[in-house]
């Protein structure tokens, strides 16, 4: 907080191949563009590292309810790949694109496989319970 201003928080998520990095602290942005901005530089920096060229990563700006604001793909500013006509560049987008897709749902499978391996768990648990209570 600055004054009597109240600055906006935003949140960053990376969204790798096979993973949800959240930005769990936050920081102050003045509004959405800006907070976008860095979005791009944070991409950039991490697309510097050879290991993190990944067209299909992502990071989603989130608001300070957690709400998302916007999301970058990594592969629409790829400086490695800008050079290229349009029609070069443009499939290599949007494979990137759907691969972010099928990455986001392997993810929220997985997520389901594990709930449901816990409610599996907990049901294990109950008929042990009723089961030795009638034994």
């Amino acid at each position: 907080m600055r004054g009597d201003v109240q600055v906006p928080q935003y949140h960053f998520v990376l969204k790798t191949r096979d993973d949800l990095i959240p930005d769990r602290d936050g920081s102050e942005w003045p509004n959405d563009a800006a907070a976008q901005e860095e979005a791009t530089l944070i991409a950039q920096d991490l697309m510097r590292n050879q290991e993190a060229k990944r067209g299909s990563w992502r990071i989603e700006v989130r608001d300070q309810d957690l709400l998302p604001r916007s999301e970058l793909l990594f592969a629409e500013i790829d400086q490695t790949i800008a050079h290229l006509p349009t029609e070069l560049r443009e499939p290599h987008i949007l494979a990137s694109r759907r691969i972010a897709a099928f990455s986001d749902a392997m993810l929220a499978v997985r997520k389901t496989l594990a709930e449901v391996m816990e409610t599996l768990s907990q049901a294990d648990a109950v008929m042990t319970a009723v089961v030795g209570k009638r034994g």
